[in-house]
């Protein structure tokens, strides 16, 4: 008797998902989905199922939201190296309820601008970015020296343009809200 399996994404979608993420279209966009079809069908039973997985639990979010679930819930999997179908999509289900709790509670500490989500973090992080452009460096020097010591390399990583995970993110926003009014007023 054949394994019954409940997945079903194919390897295009994931492809297809991948590919969109890189700065390509028309017929290099096809060529893209191809090679990681190619890529995904040489994986391993496991890392196939763990991208399967990570596939359907991360169109379960907002757009916005998916590639960065998607890795995470990839990541957790493969280094979970479990060969249980079941238990795959059991981890990455309590993974994404836990994701959607911890989303519920940071809109909560959002600014609403026209339908864009901008958080408290993002609005520190562009706050110095604008410091540095608008009154020079000194300036955005002063404000960036008055950050703790474990803010600095944090607000670094963005103002570079590097994501966050989700520990730094957590140590970012605990911050800004309990002290990030400080910067943002100008007030010691």
């Amino acid at each position: 008797m054949k394994k019954q399996t409940y997945l079903k994404v194919t390897f295009r979608d994931i492809a297809k998902m991948l590919a969109s993420a890189l700065p390509v279209e028309g017929q290099e966009f096809g060529i893209k989905v191809n090679e990681y079809v190619e890529t995904i069908k040489a994986m391993t039973p496991e890392n196939k199922t763990a991208l399967k997985v990570a596939y359907i639990f991360s169109r379960k979010v907002p757009r916005e939201e998916r590639q960065d679930l998607f890795q995470d819930i990839a990541v957790t999997l493969l280094e979970a190296k479990n060969k249980d179908e079941k238990l795959s999509y059991a981890i990455a289900r309590c993974d994404w309820k836990n994701w959607w709790s911890k989303y519920t509670i940071r809109q909560h500490y959002s600014l609403d601008s026209e339908g864009n989500s901008v958080t408290l973090a993002e609005l520190l992080v562009g706050e110095v970015e604008c410091e540095n452009r608008l009154n020079g460096e000194l300036e955005a020097q002063r404000m960036f020296d008055k950050l703790p010591d474990k803010i600095k390399p944090l607000i670094d990583k963005r103002l570079i343009g590097y994501a966050l995970n989700n520990s730094e993110r957590n140590i970012l926003n605990r911050y800004v809200k309990a002290e990030g009014y400080k910067l943002i007023l100008n007030t010691d």
